[in-house]
């Protein structure tokens, strides 16, 4: 399966949420020999009776293969997954995946996040999803990357630096969501918490405007608790993004994938 298609399988152009869908980590993949039947036998009991309503949008903040795995089970239900992972898998990553049935790399990586798993299941979400019929407005389910900061890390100079951050421009508006009967916004994590961070920027914002955020975690996602979101540093200053990115190494191609003490970093 070719990069686009593979792209178009997360990302179809009849959605109206396709186009906050992230291509990032698509930039590197190419899938073949594909069963993803089997694959699917391990999700498929995570939705945990989660069904789409019309004023219902969900965040995935979990590991990226578990966020994965989950927007799939979540899929076979009717909500339109939305990737948003902004990472490179960086340069060790295998560009063709002959099998599925591997086990996951152990040993030493030289990358902040190991992606690895992610991009595998990203590969079978591809072939999954192009098998289900899912409404053009379904609600959306978006995918971000809980590692995405490389939480535990010793940042070398033999460390390529794959971190990220999501923002509030990651995400539609609120404006957006509301005159799309989006009323309800649940943030699915490992447990019951305050968002990370840079995803209190998005949720206080949506919250300030009208939207209730409840939070449940992955193993009851059908046990949702109203939250009130806690106002993160520099929330609303001009500067936040610029600030936020300090510490991520700025590649010379663009995006903040690169060796931290290279030549190679901008």
């Amino acid at each position: 399966m070719k990069t686009r298609r593979c792209l178009f399988g997360w990302a179809p152009p009849d959605s109206i949420w396709s186009p906050w869908a992230v291509p990032v980590p698509f930039a590197q993949i190419v899938c073949g020999g594909l069963e993803a039947t089997q694959e699917m036998e391990s999700v498929k009991d995570l939705a945990a009776g989660l069904t789409p309503e019309p004023d219902l949008a969900v965040i995935l903040d979990l590991p990226g293969d578990q966020a994965v795995r989950l927007s799939l089970a979540l899929a076979s239900h009717g909500f339109r997954p939305v990737p948003l992972i902004d990472g490179s898998p960086g340069p060790q990553i295998p560009s063709v995946f002959p099998s599925l049935n591997v086990a996951r790399p152990t040993g030493a990586t030289a990358i902040a996040v190991d992606m690895r798993q992610t991009m595998r299941w990203l590969c079978i979400g591809a072939v999954q999803l192009a098998s289900l019929s899912i409404s053009a407005n379904a609600s959306p389910v978006f995918l971000l990357d809980a590692l995405r900061a490389g939480i535990g890390q010793n940042f070398g100079p033999e460390v390529f630096d794959n971190r990220w951050k999501t923002f509030p421009q990651d995400f539609p508006s609120a404006k957006f969501l509301l005159e799309r009967g989006i009323r309800r916004i649940l943030l699915i994590q490992d447990i019951v918490a305050q968002p990370a961070e840079d995803l209190a920027h998005a949720l206080l914002r949506w919250q300030e405007d009208g939207l209730a955020i409840f939070a449940a975690s992955a193993a009851a996602v059908n046990a949702p608790t109203l939250i009130t979101i806690r106002r993160p540093s520099q929330f609303r200053t001009l500067w936040y993004r610029a600030l936020a990115l300090l510490g991520l190494r700025r590649a010379s191609a663009g995006g903040f994938e690169a060796w931290p003490h290279s030549s190679g970093g901008g």
